[in-house]
């Protein structure tokens, strides 16, 4: 009689967080800090923990440079109004 053994379900937060975490690095920041406890729960045979893993830095990652792009383009653009001048 032969046995097959089947690789562990990966787990879909992880996999939508690492996703979601090249396009709306917050969702994907949140995403996979949730995937991760989830994974982490007792009794859990899912893999996927480094996708949550990687969700997770590239999230923060992302929203770092989000948030200063966010903040150096609304400078800019007051200081347009103002009728400020950038090179003197």
């Amino acid at each position: 009689m032969t046995t097959t053994t089947t690789a562990p379900r990966t787990n879909t937060l992880s996999l939508v967080g690492f996703i979601a975490a090249f396009v709306i690095p917050i969702a994907g920041l949140v995403l996979g800090v949730l995937a991760l406890r989830q994974l982490r729960t007792p009794g859990n045979i899912e893999s996927g923990a480094g996708l949550a893993r990687w969700a997770m830095i590239i999230g923060a990652l992302g929203t770092v440079a989000q948030a200063t792009f966010f903040i150096v383009w609304l400078s800019l653009f007051f200081s347009a109004i103002n009728g400020q001048s950038f090179g003197s």
